[in-house]
């Protein structure tokens, strides 16, 4: 068997192998002499290959590539480079392109800092809020919002869109643009006047359910001249067959107060226009003469409407627009028979044109909306029941004299005028205001019915006016009346039942202001009362203002639960 070979002969072969081929000793390399040998060969091979002839030119940091990089330096030369390098590119058909024509909903990025104005980043994710759009521009998305800030729900099909200004739809002429924002300077439409122009110009019936105080007046008046300016001024045979108007009001005080505010629109405008209202209160005489002369819009309370038509001192042949303001409040005074006589005397439903108002709906006004009105666009402003933005405060004080001294002192001082304080007899009407004559320096006015028609209207127009600051009142103004601005009702004396109590309140807390009431109570108040009140109060407490003392709670036994009630 051979011997193998001898360790060190084979070391020292080996030796002399890797002498004679010159081969070095292995080294490491850095990353930077990797990266220049990686680009020197990359650089060799591209010099060598043969340029295609289908291919463009390439473009120009291509061709600087292979002359200006021969040697590199450092790390900054390398990263200009690599910026450097030619993309990778493929020939495609420009109609294979699946994203063309693509348009996402998040079209821009929204750098986030902690100090930006977060209203800056929505604009930029959501666009333009709808006051910034023109009406070309608007989307349903912003009819949506702009109905949702003002809390305008509608229905009954092809309900036109809200006005967002008065002269934006073009619907209002000039001249009556320039009374509303520089004579009565009504510079922005409530949200009840957006919704109810648009639709009743175009001829359509409307229901409109608002709290009262929120514009629903000028909501049909301005609708009704905008229709009188396309028809001639009333002749000598025109005038005998009765307005083009019909406005009906629950109360005189309404019907006086609708009456003043067409007498402002139209004391500047160049049309002949005529506004008469019959009311109870005035001689038939007196309303003969003014029907006589003829009018173009004629407001009414019902029963005073059927008395003339009766005597045959008016007709309706004419009737074109026709107003239930207030409507909810006509049922409730038991005017729904004199209505349904009213109207048949005019033109038929197809043939004129009816807007009915009314604070809450329920089921007798959708009966009488049903028969009154042809398919008629249905608003709500603020929910079904609106309710006013008032503070209701009850407390217990027993003897008129404390609560004189209370409210003198205490109360009326953190209040501006104008102010109503109610009471329940006339007699308490004229010791109070004797009381704030000769106790302190308020300036008072009385309203009771025992007054004439001429006295109440001057009371009302006192308060009005500033000239005077306080209006003691039995119930009479309770109902239809508005005062701009009361910030306070005082029920001095509590009133005989809720219904009455919540017409009295409603004086404040109008057209979108907030208010306050106060009530007085004693220990003659009924507690069946008192626990409706007491009900009301925290029922209609949706920012937690209201509050109802302990005594009163104490008194009256009111506010504790049944299982309270029964272990006591």
């Amino acid at each position: 068997m051979r011997r193998p070979l001898d360790i060190n002969k084979l070391l020292s072969s080996r030796n002399n192998d890797l002498h004679q081929s010159k081969i070095t000793k292995p080294s490491f390399l850095s990353k930077k002499e990797r990266q220049k040998l990686a680009l020197q060969k990359a650089m060799k091979e591209k010099v060598l290959k043969p340029e295609p002839k289908n291919v463009q030119a390439k473009n120009t940091d291509e061709i600087r590539l292979g002359a200006e990089h021969d040697d590199i330096s450092n790390d900054e030369d390398h990263k200009s480079l690599q910026q450097k390098k030619s993309k990778f590119r493929f020939d495609w058909n420009q109609e294979d392109d699946t994203l063309a024509g693509y348009d996402p909903i998040v079209k821009s990025k929204v750098p986030i800092r902690w100090n930006s104005d977060y209203d800056n980043r929505d604009n930029s994710y959501m666009g333009k809020h709808w006051t910034e759009k023109s009406f070309e521009e608007m989307t349903e998305r912003d009819w949506r919002i702009l109905r949702e800030d003002f809390h305008i729900v509608t229905k009954g099909g092809s309900i036109q869109q809200p006005l967002r200004n008065w002269s934006e739809l073009g619907l209002i002429s000039a001249e009556l643009l320039e009374i509303l924002t520089s004579k009565l300077k009504y510079y922005d439409p409530t949200p009840i006047q957006r919704v109810t122009i648009p639709n009743v110009c175009t001829g359509r019936d409307f229901l409109g359910v608002a709290a009262t105080g929120s514009g629903k007046t000028l909501a049909f008046l301005i609708p009704i001249l905008t229709q009188l300016q396309s028809i001639p001024s009333l002749n000598s045979i025109t005038k005998l067959d009765g307005p083009f108007a019909l406005i009906m009001a629950p109360t005189r005080e309404l019907a006086q107060q609708i009456e003043s505010e067409a007498n402002k629109l139209i004391e500047n405008w160049s049309r002949p226009t005529s506004v008469v209202s019959i009311v109870g209160g005035h001689s038939m005489e007196e309303i003969s003469y003014k029907l006589s002369l003829g009018c173009d819009i004629l407001v009414a309370t019902p029963g005073r409407l059927i008395d003339c038509l009766d005597n045959r001192l008016l007709v309706l042949k004419q009737v074109k627009l026709l107003v239930l303001d207030e409507a909810d409040r006509m049922i409730d005074f038991g005017f729904e028979e004199q209505l349904t006589s009213i109207l048949a005397k005019t033109e038929s439903i197809d043939k004129r044109q009816t807007m009915m108002f009314t604070a809450t709906m329920s089921s007798t006004i959708e009966k009488v909306a049903s028969g009154y009105l042809k398919k008629p666009a249905y608003v709500s402003i603020g929910g079904e029941n609106t309710k006013a933005r008032i503070k209701q405060v009850v407390e217990y004080i027993p003897s008129e004299e404390q609560r004189f001294i209370k409210l003198s002192r205490e109360i009326l001082p953190r209040f501006e005028p104008p102010i109503i304080i109610f009471i329940n007899y006339k007699k308490t009407a004229d010791w109070l205001a004797s009381k704030f004559f000769s106790d302190t320096e308020y300036k008072v006015t009385t309203l009771h019915g025992s007054k004439s028609q001429e006295q109440r209207e001057q009371s009302l127009n006192l308060l009005r006016t500033g000239k005077a600051d306080i209006m003691i009142a039995t119930n009479v103004a309770g109902r239809g009346i508005d005062v701009p601005n009361v910030s306070l009702v005082v029920n001095f004396q509590m009133s005989s039942d809720m219904d009455n109590y919540i017409h009295r309140i409603g004086r404040t807390g109008r057209a979108g202001r907030n208010g306050c009431a106060i009530t007085f109570l004693g220990d003659g108040d009924d507690n069946k009362l008192v626990e409706d009140l007491y009900n009301y109060v925290k029922d209609n407490d949706e920012d937690s203002l209201n509050s109802v003392s302990s005594v009163v709670k104490q008194k009256f036994n009111v506010g504790k639960n049944h299982l309270q009630s029964i272990i006591t």
